[in-house]
């Protein structure tokens, strides 16, 4: 990373390429945020909004900046990223624009004419005051949302708990992730400067992967202080190394939500994406218990992977939550992104239908002759 001109930008080089990527330092006046990223990025904003709340604005008409919070999981979410930034550009062309979380980092995906791209607005240790600081888009995925005091609700899980966030990054190595490469160097936050806000609060631990280490301390609290519990985005061999744990807190009733993301359960499948069949195979078990025990348990999958068939009728009927997202080859286009948007979103109950039972293979040429 080389500074540039002392003006706090930077050149950045990644396998996308290389770009000029601007530091949060950068913004001068008022700044308004808005985001469609995922809850660690959100949260991780929240907290840099209230160490500077008296820059941040909630109506963009006040703003001297306008911030996109961005995702790139797959081509439909960078869709949906582009279009919040073009509707906000049409509507306010005298403002300056940028483009933060993961997708400003995927120099290989072309921007709308001067965005700039933002690096990552974090705050280390700084408490969730005010969440109102930073704008929570809807979920695209699901077309009816509302917000709702039912957490458990379509698209509002989690949306309504404390979010404590305890990290950034991932030490994962799973092949159709990019995580390592937009979210920069895993770090994690030292759980002792947190112990006061976890007291305080109902909690939803955030961070891009929550590690065995994390999982231990955090749950030393809850028992500590007999506080109740979630974890988000537990990667399977993490929760087969602390199921002794994970059962305490269960049957303490202390634990309230246990996401995890398994993503398939084909063999064939896992070992492409560099994931292990047998860990998976007993987080599933973990999971039947733990929901006997009262606990809410989530995951996520990704269907048609790579086209090899994948039953997911056994993680409809095992988890409580199911949320999935359409296999992505990498390659932005946003011609075919559209066409698939309109294919996944708007026949979300054909979709859910199909992959309990089968692959929906070859998607895109599905699609053209769906809708």
């Amino acid at each position: 990373m080389n500074n540039i001109n002392n003006k706090k930008l930077f050149k950045l080089n990644n396998k996308f390429g290389n770009a000029i990527i601007y530091s949060p330092e950068f913004l001068e006046g008022t700044s308004y945020i808005t985001s469609a990223a995922c809850m660690t990025i959100w949260t991780e904003t929240i907290g840099w909004a209230n160490r500077f709340k008296n820059s941040i604005v909630l109506n963009p008409e006040d703003a001297d900046n306008i911030i996109v919070l961005s995702c790139q999981v797959t081509d439909l979410a960078i869709l949906n990223d582009i279009n919040i930034i073009k509707k906000l550009i049409y509507k306010y062309p005298n403002k300056k624009f940028f483009i933060g979380g993961c997708l400003a980092h995927r120099f290989d995906i072309k921007l709308p004419k001067n965005i700039k791209r933002l690096d990552h607005m974090r705050a280390d240790y700084e408490s969730v005051i005010d969440r109102t600081l930073v704008n929570y888009e809807k979920p695209f995925w699901v077309p009816e949302f509302k917000e709702s005091k039912d957490e458990f609700k379509e698209g509002n899980l989690f949306r309504n708990m404390y979010p404590l966030r305890i990290g950034s990054g991932c030490h994962g190595k799973c092949k159709y992730c990019t995580i390592r490469i937009t979210r920069g160097i895993a770090y994690n936050l030292k759980p002792e400067k947190l112990e006061t806000e976890f007291a305080n609060n109902n909690i939803v631990l955030i961070a891009d992967s929550i590690t065995q280490t994390q999982i231990r301390k955090y749950s030393e609290f809850a028992l500590k202080y007999n506080k109740i519990i979630s974890f988000r985005n537990v990667e399977p061999q993490n929760i087969v190394a602390t199921k002794d744990i994970i059962f305490t807190l269960a049957t303490a009733k202390l634990l309230k939500v246990l996401h995890t993301p398994v993503q398939a359960i084909n063999s064939k499948v896992l070992k492409k994406m560099n994931r292990s069949k047998k860990q998976v195979d007993i987080v599933l078990q973990i999971i039947n218990q733990i929901k006997k025990l009262g606990v809410f348990t989530a995951t996520n999958i990704i269907i048609d992977y790579d086209n090899y068939e994948n039953d997911f009728n056994e993680i409809y009927e095992l988890f409580n939550y199911v949320s999935w997202n359409p296999y992505w080859n990498g390659n932005f286009d946003i011609k075919k992104a559209k066409i698939r948007m309109n294919f996944y979103i708007k026949n979300t109950k054909f979709i859910e239908d199909i992959i309990k039972y089968k692959v929906i293979k070859d998607s895109y040429n599905i699609a053209k002759t769906f809708i």
